[in-house]
């Protein structure tokens, strides 16, 4: 018997076991393959101590959680791209560096020209307050409310009412996440968070025909500043002791000046090129986003989840890849996204302006939040989802680009569920796919620390990123040997 008739069989016995197990999830091999011989050196460079290593420094305090249009995705950009120079690969962005960049238009408050006041006292803007959120208006009028939210699980009283109102609030770490959520309910005009550190202002960014638009004002102000203005409006100095409200009746003003400049945000783009000549020029992507909700009034998000494990993964892929000495036959584009979190705008800037040629794209590969096993506080506990993942979208074309990642799967092991499709348009496969490109999509699952500063390294499973890089680094080598995959006519109409 043939070798190659040993593998088919043991695929096509896979494929069987697979189609008769409910729920969406596919059964686990029993034991996991070792890799071929030809692919064995890449395959072995992946390990969890390098991803630990290089996560560490992505959702590290250098990189302030990655946010685009920010310093810290900036220098997160430049430190992936010294890596992809580290391993060989090539630079094709603009003007042969590693990032295609983004025009946009950076808007901060000078903060030199900003105030709170009212008829007998001001608060300069320097030093006392800072803006995440803002408005094209001037100026913003309303009554002030002190509001204090603390403890676990907090809640408002239901006959609150805060529309259109100035909310100076205080919130403790328990309460901390909830509260902005709580207060934005209620549509106030703008909501100050006191804090005990010197404000800093956020930068808002936007895209070509994408603009981004707010119809209320968000902040940080000093604790000293915030006690002057509760002082002047005779409120008792004890009011944030414990849940409490005060309406003052008096309406304050915030005074808000903004510049404007232009600037750019980098996808970070490298090419392995293919080994067979007459092919090469076809290649297969393999993508994550790098940016995550960088810092909001004074706190860092930084994302180690979301997605610095799926950053991490493509980058371990990358190495693997430029290090294996077999290389596949068509070329292999490995990229990074900006704005994923603002819209998923760096994948649709690439594929509005690709860099290769759409046509020439056989599929695309994409990972978002591979370093966490799913929590959904529903009973079944992270521990139980340990072997666990979830395959999304492979299944919107033909068969044939899902059979090759299932295939991967003898030598990694996971157990695949195919129920969560309701992700579908969260990430940035989907502009591919737009495109006409069938796509696969690995996903960890959601878990209570998603988009919270809590979202931090030493809650990261590495065995689970390398395992994740494994994978795909199987599919990819598979699916840039196979040549095009093809949409369904029906799916592909659908995602237009």
């Amino acid at each position: 018997m043939s070798h190659q008739f040993c593998n088919f069989a043991k695929f096509m016995f896979f494929i069987m076991v697979a189609s008769v197990v409910p729920n969406g999830v596919v059964a686990q091999y029993g034991d996991v393959s070792e890799p071929p011989a030809d692919l064995k050196t890449g395959f072995d460079s992946i390990t969890a101590a390098q991803a630990e290593e290089w996560l560490g420094v992505l959702a590290g305090p250098e990189f302030e959680g990655r946010g685009t249009g920010q310093q810290g995705y900036m220098k997160a950009a430049h430190w992936v791209a010294g890596k992809l120079a580290e391993f060989g690969l090539e630079p094709i962005g603009d003007g042969d560096m590693y990032f295609q960049i983004m025009p946009m238009t950076k808007r901060s408050p000078d903060m030199s020209n900003c105030k709170i006041f009212c008829d007998d006292w001001e608060i300069e803007g320097k030093g006392n307050l800072g803006f995440e959120r803002y408005t094209d208006q001037g100026e913003i009028n309303g009554d002030v409310v002190f509001l204090c939210i603390h403890g676990e699980n907090p809640s408002l009283p239901d006959d609150v009412q805060l529309r259109d109102k100035i909310v100076i609030y205080s919130t403790d770490s328990d309460a901390f996440a909830r509260a902005p959520r709580l207060i934005a309910r209620q549509r106030p005009a703008a909501s100050i968070r006191i804090i005990d550190s010197p404000p800093k202002s956020v930068s808002q960014t936007t895209f070509p025909g994408r603009r981004r638009r707010s119809t209320s004002v968000s902040g940080t102000i000093l604790d000293s500043a915030a006690c002057k203005m509760a002082e002047s409006f005779g409120v008792d100095a004890n009011w944030n002791d414990s849940s409490n409200m005060v309406e003052t009746g008096k309406q304050i003003t915030i005074r808000m000046q903004l510049r404007e400049e232009q600037a750019g945000a980098p996808n970070v783009v490298a090419l392995l090129e293919g080994s067979d000549p007459e092919l090469r020029d076809e290649y297969v992507v393999i993508g994550a986003h790098l940016d995550h909700l960088g810092t909001r009034g004074g706190t860092v998000y930084p994302g180690a989840d979301d997605n610095g494990s799926g950053s991490t993964a493509v980058l371990s892929i990358a190495r693997a890849m430029a290090a294996n000495p077999v290389k596949p036959k068509r070329s292999v584009l490995f990229m990074w996204f900006a704005g994923e979190e603002i819209g998923l705008v760096g994948s649709r800037y690439y594929t509005n302006n690709p860099i290769l040629p759409i046509q020439d794209m056989t599929c695309m590969f994409n990972i978002d939040m591979v370093g966490r096993n799913e929590d959904q506080g529903e009973g079944d506990g992270d521990a139980e989802n340990e072997g666990h993942i979830h395959l999304v979208g492979s299944q919107r074309g033909e068969t044939e680009l899902h059979d090759i990642v299932l295939a991967a799967n003898e030598y990694v092991g996971f157990e695949f569920e195919l129920d969560m499709e309701s992700v579908w348009n969260r990430s940035d496969q989907v502009n591919f796919y737009k495109q006409g490109v069938p796509v696969a999509f690995l996903f960890g699952g959601f878990h209570p620390d998603y988009h919270q500063p809590s979202d931090q390294v030493p809650k990261i499973n590495y065995p689970k990123i390398a395992s994740a890089a494994k994978l795909y680094y199987m599919a990819v080598h598979a699916a840039a040997n196979h040549g095009k995959f093809e949409l369904r006519a029906k799916s592909q109409a659908e995602g237009r």
